[in-house]
């Protein structure tokens, strides 16, 4: 059942490694739409099905791939191309441009993107970082796995789907209000490369498409959105 949020503290935030031209705030008498940021819905709290579930643990296998092949690559050396496509609050696309880059493994933590612009998604999705970094771990241990997780005042919901061929989880972030209720901040979708019909399976878990929708002022939202184009380097 669809149910309007209503967007009742203000909030100022800023994203890192993302700037879009306009303020973020909540108001008192502004709602999102019924539909979510991006057309992205958070689902009731649940368990995962069935089918979610062999999707769920398939993306884990995917993103665990792809987090050992990048380990083992020289770092900075190979090439990934991407188009960015960027939209400010009134959904006016200011940066819809192809760009290169390379694959660091330098950092301690996790491989990152390394590329020539300010604004663009740095960080390699992987079974071990972000929200999927949890789910993955309880997918592992456990056929019952809740679709949303709760942390201090922030909730997260997890969809998990294939979409246009493609498996993909979607996250929505929320905040909790001073009544009890939340309210979404940003909704983000990520389709990984699944099977050799998309790319070569040494790419699998790679992010074909990536796209942010963060909430700004009223019902309107900014977006970031990323897709793979090819491996520029022969690696």
């Amino acid at each position: 059942m669809k149910k309007n949020l209503i967007l009742n503290s203000l909030l100022v935030f800023s994203v890192s490694a993302f700037s879009y031209g306009c303020k973020i705030k909540q108001n008192i008498d502004e709602k999102i739409p019924p539909e979510g940021l991006g057309g992205i819905t958070a689902p009731a709290p649940r368990n995962y099905t069935v089918n979610e579930l062999e999707i769920g643990k398939r993306i884990c296998s995917n993103l665990k791939k792809k987090r050992e092949f990048f380990e083992g690559l020289s770092n900075e050396k190979e090439q990934f191309k991407f188009r960015a496509e960027l939209r400010d609050c009134n959904n006016t696309l200011y940066n819809a441009e192809l760009f290169l880059a390379t694959i660091s493994n330098a950092n301690s933590t996790e491989p990152e993107y390394i590329a020539l612009r300010d604004t663009y998604f740095k960080d390699v999705t992987t079974d071990q970082s972000g929200i999927m970094k949890s789910q993955c771990d309880l997918l592992i241990q456990s056929d019952v796995v809740a679709n949303n997780i709760i942390s201090g005042n922030y909730k997260y919901t997890i969809n998990l789907m294939i979409d246009g061929g493609f498996d993909t989880y979607q996250v929505v972030k929320a905040r909790k209000n001073a009544d009890g209720s939340y309210g979404i901040l940003s909704s983000e979708s990520v389709k990984l490369i699944s099977n050799s019909t998309q790319a070569s399976l040494k790419f699998l878990g790679v992010e074909k498409d990536r796209v942010r929708y963060t909430a700004c002022e009223g019902k309107k939202y900014s977006t970031v959105r990323q897709i793979w184009v090819e491996a520029v380097t022969n690696f």
